[in-house]
């Protein structure tokens, strides 16, 4: 039998981390191994707790969602999935979810089948990208990782793209993980097929069938 998925949930709503709790326990894949309720308290301890997922609110006295999982994913990287709960649907708060590496942006009148979905989503390395983040891609990446998918559906290698843009191929390799968990893909196939479906590309020229 494969370990369950560890979750850890932060809110500073007690009632909400116990209805999330009771739910996603009765997922026999998922075990909720850590509750908080002060981001503060969340970042003293998540080294000795570090789950695979964080499902996190974004509106939080002292440290605010976005601050803290820009925090999180630079000191993690893609070892820790974050999932965004909210109250608020702008389109910039979409944006700057996928912006510093959050897999799934929900608003807090999700279904548990739609926060229990991105958990297990996540844990296979699909980000949930909205379809209104979606049609607005160029605003999700940044202008050098437009760049370096441009580059990508050309079909040069990371050593070409590295000479061209004048990066290190350690780089080139950084910015196409970062393409790929934004447009929710995994593969250099699948984040030019994406970029084409978005506009991001322009249309497709070859083989339009």
């Amino acid at each position: 039998m494969s370990e369950k998925i560890k979750v850890a949930l932060l809110d500073d709503h007690p009632l909400v981390l116990e209805g999330l709790k009771n739910r996603l326990e009765k997922e026999p894949d998922i075990e909720v191994s850590h509750m908080f309720d002060d981001p503060r308290e969340l970042l003293e301890e998540i080294d000795a707790c570090l789950p695979d997922v964080l499902v996190m609110d974004i509106s939080m006295p002292h440290l605010d969602g976005f601050e803290l999982g820009k925090k999180l994913k630079e000191r993690y990287g893609h070892s820790l999935k974050i999932i965004l709960l909210s109250g608020y649907t702008y389109d910039e708060f979409y944006s700057k979810a996928y912006e510093i590496g959050a897999h799934a942006y929900l608003s807090k009148q999700s279904t548990y089948a739609q926060i229990i979905n991105a958990v297990k989503q996540s844990m296979l390395g699909h980000a949930l990208v909205s379809e209104k983040v979606l049609a607005k891609t160029t605003d999700v990446l940044t202008p050098m990782e437009r760049e370096v998918l441009k580059r990508i559906a050309e079909e040069k290698t990371n050593k070409e793209i590295a000479q061209e843009l004048a990066m290190s191929q350690r780089t080139v390799e950084y910015h196409m993980m970062s393409i790929n968990q934004k447009l929710g893909v995994k593969t250099r196939v699948g984040a030019v097929v994406k970029g084409y479906e978005s506009g991001l590309l322009g249309s497709l020229r070859h083989g339009e069938a």
